[in-house]
């Protein structure tokens, strides 16, 4: 089944002031008392407030990173972490035993750097938002380390989940298999913390998310989706469905108070209609000190004649087994029986099996049951499934009376992140993905073909590694500026059949196709523009369908000059600080203009970062080497000026970069207004029919001065992907413009820009 995952998109008050981390980690002492100022916590997932409805998993697991946090008088004094889950144990070294400890776990990439002296009142009015309303777990927890008792060795704190469990229950005495669940005016937005009862943010937007969509669920299904705590509000479910073969959809109400660390259940139910009086029968047991036989003889066998079964569905152990291939296969089993048999309910996944009607007299009809089984995906291992039946007048079921089903193993053998797990025969990646996603190894008689459907790309190829070979490599692909890579859908088939044509099974894999606007330079795909708001989102990029200069028909250079101010601001005032990948805007502060949210204490510098840290799927840092391709130049150059400079080292021989350089003047920032920013576009003359790479941004920030560097704002400092901290500045006033090698430090900020990262196929 596929549930599709939700972010959580967590905004807190961004705080200038610097933050106090106190160091954490586990102690060697495994024995004695702990110090006065330390103690080491055991960290656990408290039960549901309300284990009924529960069905399959009980969450146990912390989620995600653990952050600690000091609360002394009303005030945050010291905080800790992030603790990996995995440490269930933890020592905390504390400047003072005394305070509140609050902990957080789940929210690691959402937690700000909150400042000393942070009030205690507004920490517990934190808020998460979520798109959608659909959230991942979260837990809190609290204690008074006032009263933790001298000497104790581990203090056990339980943390209570901040969402409530969505599960699926089927009482359907058919079959019903559920393909949409859609909730209807959740709280997009939550409280952190609880309090003493359930409560919704004032103002919090509301709206409909689906949290099962294109799904085949035929079981109970727990967690189908996670909501924050929330009140007085119209919350409705609607549920999809095809029940006994017709489509339904079905609507109802969700209780008005919706409370954290607890779990609902939306059950569908359908009973069937019986016209005859049913015996009570009880489960099954051993019959004490002796085995518990039937008053009857003959074992119940397979009728061969009666059934009708496809050729490849053999009779085995004496008429007691039928063995299934992998594949898909619907049969008619009859059983031998001299008397009406009524079958057991049988639970197994990918089987259907229903009694055929039967008509009194007619002995032809009695005791069939039609049988569906599905295909056994990839690496699925063979299963085997007893049919239990009860003689009609009989108060109990015997062991003699059952039928085996044997189902093979599926023969296919994947790896790699491409997964087809326990029948699901979509694999959908949720994201953009490109290159290898997995490798199939077929048997000798089967070969692996794409298909598509009508007006699809072929973003997706199949291919032996090596001629004559079993195994075969699926490849995803890249087009660069892909008018339709606005984060839809795109699917292809993986069709497997066998090189007679005789079998076929197919398999679906899907993506989200998403693609910022490129150019080429020496080698490189560049994106056209500079990263804005959450680097590592798509939705706050710019996209290739929604290029503004494109759009135009100019460049980007064309299009800086003559676009409104405010739109030229939108796209210039950019930066970033860290690893948080969440970008900066330039704004007036005491008459000056500055990066908002702009702090000293940084302990990440950003070209040390993995190349694709700060990036969306598919898309990285340039290298140092790739950035020499524009800028390591024989001599001086001149940024203020217009030119041609030449590389030290050309690129597969070509040495010639041309500059044109221009300037927008008029930006209003608040009061003020900046004149001389500066937009260069660099293009090789070799390669005419691209369009030039055009730089632009904010100069960079280091201290509380701002942008501004010799009266001007051209300083800009680019992200580079550099292990050892190199990097690209332009340097210099207005009159002596210049590129320089230059790391600069952790606290500067950096304009970002990606290229695409390498890609096998491009289609």
């Amino acid at each position: 089944m596929n549930i599709e995952k939700t972010i959580l998109r967590t905004f807190f008050p961004l705080l200038a002031a610097a933050t106090i981390l106190s160091a954490c980690g586990d102690s060697s002492d495994e024995g004695g008392a702990p110090a006065a100022s330390q103690r080491r916590f055991r960290f656990g997932m408290a039960a549901y407030d309300d284990q009924e409805g529960a069905s399959g998993s009980e969450d146990t697991a912390v989620p995600g990173k653990i952050r600690a946090y000091r609360f002394e008088q009303g005030r945050l004094a010291e905080q800790f972490g992030p603790l990996t889950a995995a440490e269930s144990e933890a020592e905390l070294r504390f400047s003072r035993m005394s305070g509140t400890l609050y902990v957080v776990a789940g929210l690691e990439e959402s937690l700000p750097e909150v400042a000393a002296e942070y009030p205690e009142t507004e920490w517990l009015d934190l808020t998460a938002a979520s798109a959608t309303g659909l959230v991942p777990p979260f837990a809190t927890g609290r204690i008074d380390l006032d009263r933790l008792e001298t000497g104790t060795a581990v203090v056990p704190l339980a943390l209570t989940r901040g969402v409530a469990r969505l599960d699926l229950h089927l009482r359907v005495a058919g079959k019903a298999t559920v393909e949409r669940i859609t909730l209807r005016q959740i709280a997009r937005e939550g409280y952190l913390f609880p309090s003493d009862a359930p409560r919704t943010p004032s103002g919090a937007p509301r709206g409909d998310a689906v949290c099962v969509e294109d799904a085949a669920l035929t079981t109970d299904t727990p967690a189908i989706a996670y909501l924050y705590e929330q009140t007085d509000a119209d919350l409705e479910v609607c549920v999809e469905a095809v029940i006994d073969g017709v489509r339904r959809t079905l609507e109802g109400s969700l209780p008005r108070i919706i409370g954290r660390n607890r779990i609902y259940s939306v059950t569908v139910r359908k009973g069937t209609v019986d016209t005859e009086a049913r015996l009570t029968v009880e489960a099954w047991g051993d019959g004490g000190e002796s085995a518990l036989q039937p008053d009857l003889t003959g074992q119940l066998t397979v009728d061969a004649e009666r059934s009708e079964l496809p050729s490849d569905v053999q009779i085995a152990a004496g008429g007691t087994e039928l063995v299934f291939p992998y594949g898909e296969r619907e049969v008619l089993l009859a059983v031998r029986s001299d008397m009406q048999l009524e079958l057991e309910p049988v639970s197994a996944p990918l089987l259907e099996i229903e009694a055929e009607p039967f008509t009194a007299g007619d002995f032809g009809s009695m005791n069939r049951f039609r049988i569906r089984k599905s295909l056994y995906t990839p690496d699925m291992a063979a299963g085997r499934v007893e049919l239990r039946f009860r003689r009609k007048g009989l108060e109990n079921a015997y062991p003699e009376d059952r039928i085996t089903l044997s189902l093979e193993a599926n023969p296919i053998r994947i790896e790699g992140d491409l997964t087809f797990a326990d029948g699901n025969t979509v694999c959908d990646f949720g994201r953009y993905v490109d290159n290898e996603l997995g490798r199939l190894t077929l048997p000798d008689d089967r070969e692996l073909l794409v298909e598509f459907d009508p007006g699809e790309d072929p973003w997706l190829k199949a291919e032996p590694v090596e001629e004559g070979s079993r195994v075969w490599r699926v490849v995803g692909g890249w087009r660069p500026n892909d008018p339709t890579a606005d984060g839809r859908r795109q699917s292809a088939r993986l069709v497997i059949r066998s090189t007679d044509g005789a079998n076929r099974e197919a398999y679906t894999v899907v993506r989200r196709n998403w693609g910022l606007p490129v150019t080429w330079f020496h080698g490189v795909w560049w994106c056209k523009y500079n990263a804005r708001g959450r680097s590592r989102n798509f939705e706050d990029q710019i996209l290739v369908p929604q290029d503004p200069a494109a759009a135009a028909g100019q460049s980007v250079q064309e299009y800086l000059m003559n676009c409104s101010p405010e739109e030229f601001r939108s796209l210039w005032g950019w930066a970033y600080q860290g690893d948080s990948g969440v970008g900066m805007q330039v704004v007036e502060r005491d008459g000056i203009p500055v990066m908002e949210g702009f702090a000293t204490g940084s302990k990440t510098h950003i070209n040390k970062l993995p190349a694709d840290a700060l990036a969306p799927d598919g898309y990285e840092l340039p290298s140092m080497e790739e950035f020499n391709r524009l800028f390591d130049a024989t001599d001086y150059i001149w940024m203020m000026w217009s030119g041609t400079h030449k590389l030290r080292n050309p690129w597969e021989g070509h040495a010639d970069v041309r500059r044109t350089q221009t300037r927008r003047n008029g930006i209003a920032v608040g009061s003020l207004v900046l004149n001389d920013l500066l937009v260069v576009a660099l293009s090789s003359p070799d390669f005419p029919e691209y369009e030039p790479l055009t730089w632009y941004g904010p100069g960079a920030q280091w201290n509380d001065a701002g942008i501004v560097h010799s009266n001007h704002c051209n300083n800009m400092l680019f992200s580079v992907h550099s292990p050892e901290g190199s990097g690209w500045y332009i340097n210099g006033g207005m009159a002596n413009l210049y590129m320089i090698r230059n790391g600069a430090g952790n606290n500067d900020t950096r304009i970002v820009r990606f290229k695409k990262s390498p890609v096998e196929y491009v289609y």
